[in-house]
């Protein structure tokens, strides 16, 4: 009898990976080759194949605990670059799992490009130890931003101009030499070149083919530089913009028309938008009127969901995008002008499908009933925070102001009933943490004129304890119907980590900055995918689907990549909006080079006083080397660089006095030195 071919008869590795996907329970190398009528003896080869599948990437997507961990396969995962650090080792987080220890990319496969931050590779982990940054052997590069890079001159800890670049990037540490410094020349200080990154014989980094790109201090290209340097997608496709207007089309053709059969109709009341002086994407407006038992308020949702329907075009584009991010100059959206600025924008006047909570409060605050429908609604008013403060203030408006046209008692009882709100808030003690924002104008030319703090203003307290309260019943509501919507959780504050950042979930957690069992993001679907999610599911739940609540689902919510690419993007918005504000400090505080500036102390590190400069707000950092070494503890020179520092007795808060040696608007740095000793 002729012998058969095992090796031919092994599963492939197509077959194996659909096995391990239509399944979630636990199986190991027996379980899996009676699943395939294997016999025992192709332990050894199966092994093989599963052990190639999972440096190649083939396994990351099973479910967990799909594969028995005593088959000893290698510990793979998805890894995001952060950062690069001085010596050019890439660092990052595990891209599944935001809240895993730090990786750093120790060594990395022959051929393998550097990674830089914003891409994500492919890495073997090794074990870890303890709460040390876990090392990791990159393998393949899954997904690169971007190959070209901006660079300008790199200035010395004096603000003298070095001949090497620096990436303008500020998480690529270190600077870098021209890598064909016999075809290209180094740019003027202040010049902005693109190039990339490449390894040279000697193992060090180098740019490679600089091309000219304009100048650091030109009106929008700090904007500009962040978005780039960021990998922040700015243009829609054509097949976007399309379904944009579409959509916008029939929304205009709404206007007027009879409530559809399964919407309440909620035109007649005038519900408010209350916003910037500079927003357009008005996507919740607010309205409460006083009851015997406190008060009923309504918190009305532009129905995005219907606008922009999941696997479309738009939706692809949402996604990748994950939140619009708002620029000091310019604005990125999540979705289309047609869609964002227009058809789904609450404009004052105009007939827009919605989702509302309706919510019945007490005077103390506490919920006494609360569901979320579908309705179609019409703002009765555009106003501004500062319009709503001045009314309430009692100091009149222009006789043409819209807000004359509105029910003479409706913001003071949206007033009363937010201080109820803030009430029962007050009970849960949820962190109060100081958020220092600053508004930035410009000169004509688009030049920064000056840097003001922005005006927190009761109005503001007013609309947030509303979408407080809608977010909140959103994360009831789904969590009671096991709807797939994304969680928003905050951990507790420990000694490791003394400020948690607040974070998206697919399981349901604990939101301790708002001392609130359940949340989650429902009330800005125009800018925030995670809302969007949370609309798709509500709204089916809304006209009793349940198919269509579970198909709305994105195939990715379960395990954890979703909510890991939307913190991803969330996290990328608030730097790209920050190194702005950095770059356009540099350019503005240039006139105060070689003079003494203010700066608070934020906080202490082996490096050195990490202030933030009180003339713009922005961070900064000044080295210990900036101040007196009476007992040469700064002198590493002896010992490996490992020496002890000597640290000044500075407290975090104190205000102290900085010599200004040199401002980078490229990189968005400001040099400092001790004001005694620069």
């Amino acid at each position: 009898m002729p012998g058969r071919s095992e090796v031919a008869a092994l599963p492939s590795s197509a077959a194996l990976r659909a096995f391990l996907l239509d399944g979630t329970a636990p199986v190991g190398l027996t379980d899996i080759l009676r699943a395939f009528e294997r016999p025992i003896r192709d332990k050894a080869r199966l092994k093989a194949i599963l052990h190639d599948m999972a440096l190649s990437g083939a396994l990351l997507d099973l479910p967990a605990g799909r594969l028995k961990a005593a088959i000893g396969l290698p510990e793979t995962a998805r890894v995001r670059i952060t950062h690069l650090r001085m010596d050019g080792t890439p660092c990052g987080v595990l891209a599944d799992d935001p809240a895993a220890t730090p990786v750093a990319l120790t060594t990395r496969a022959p051929d393998l490009p550097c990674p830089i931050p914003g891409d994500m590779v492919l890495a073997r982990l090794r074990p870890a130890c303890g709460t040390h940054r876990r090392e990791a052997r990159a393998e393949h590069l899954l997904a690169r931003v971007a190959e070209k890079q901006a660079f300008s001159r790199a200035i010395d800890p004096t603000g003298t101009p070095m001949e090497r670049l620096w990436a303008c990037n500020p998480q690529i540490a270190g600077t870098f030499a021209l890598a064909t410094p016999e075809h290209h020349s180094l740019p003027e200080p202040g010049a902005v070149v693109m190039g990339t990154l490449c390894t040279m014989p000697d193992g060090t980094l180098a740019v490679h083919n600089p091309v000219a790109h304009g100048r650091a201090d030109t009106p929008g290209m700090a904007s500009q530089l962040s978005l780039l340097t960021h990998a922040a997608p700015t243009i829609f496709s054509d097949t976007a913009e399309q379904e944009g207007q579409r959509v916008a089309d029939c929304t205009a053709a709404m206007q007027g028309q009879p409530a559809p059969a399964d919407r309440q109709d909620l035109r007649a009341l005038p519900l408010i938008t209350l916003d910037d002086e500079t927003a357009q994407d008005f996507d919740d407006a607010i309205w409460a009127e006083p009851t015997d038992a406190g008060f009923h308020l309504l918190i009305a949702i532009a129905d995005v969901s219907h606008a922009v329907q999941a696997g479309s075009a738009l939706d692809r584009e949402a996604r990748l995008r994950g939140t619009s991010i708002y620029l000091p100059d310019r604005t990125v959206p999540m979705l289309p002008p047609s869609l964002s600025a227009n058809a789904c924008s609450l404009l004052p006047g105009q007939d827009r499908l919605c989702l509302f909570a309706d919510i019945q409060i007490t005077h103390e605050g506490e919920v006494l009933a609360g569901t979320i429908k579908r309705g179609i609604m019409r703002s009765a008013a555009r106003l501004t925070y500062h319009d709503a403060q001045v009314l309430l203030d009692g100091t009149p408006l222009p006789p043409t102001h819209p807000a004359h046209a509105l029910p003479a008692t409706l913001l003071q009882t949206l007033s009363a009933a937010a201080s109820a709100l803030e009430k029962a808030a007050t009970k849960r003690a949820p962190m109060r943490l100081d958020e220092d924002a600053w508004a930035i104008t410009f000169h004509p030319d688009g030049q920064p004129a000056a840097f003001v703090p922005r005006e927190r203003l009761a109005t503001h307290d007013m609309v947030a304890s509303f979408m407080i309260a809608a977010n909140t019943l959103a994360a009831s509501l789904a969590h009671e119907h096991h709807l797939p919507i994304l969680y928003r959780v905050h951990a507790a504050p420990t000694a490791a980590h003394p400020r948690p950042a607040a974070r998206y979930s697919a399981t349901a957690g604990r939101h301790n900055g708002l001392g609130l069992p359940l949340y989650t993001h429902f009330t800005s679907p125009i800018r925030r995918y995670a809302d969007l999610v949370a609309h798709r599911a509500i709204s089916a739940w809304c006209v009793g689907n349940t198919t269509a609540t579970v198909a709305c689902a994105p195939p990715d919510m379960q395990d954890r990549t979703l909510a890991s690419h939307l913190n991803f993007t969330e996290r990328r918005a608030t730097r790209s909006a920050q190194d702005s504000q950095n770059r356009l400090a540099a350019a503005f505080l240039r006139p105060d080079i070689g003079q003494n500036v203010n700066i608070h102390v934020t906080t202490t590190t082996r490096h050195g006083l990490c202030v933030r400069l009180t003339k713009t707000g922005t961070p900064s950092l000044l080295p210990w080397s900036a101040f007196p070494d009476y007992a040469r503890m700064n002198d590493d020179s002896l010992h490996g660089s490992i020496a002890d520092r000597y640290t000044p007795p500075v407290q975090n808060g104190a205000l102290l006095m900085a010599d200004l040696l040199a401002t980078c608007p490229a990189r968005g740095v400001c040099v400092l030195a001790s004001s005694t000793h620069a």
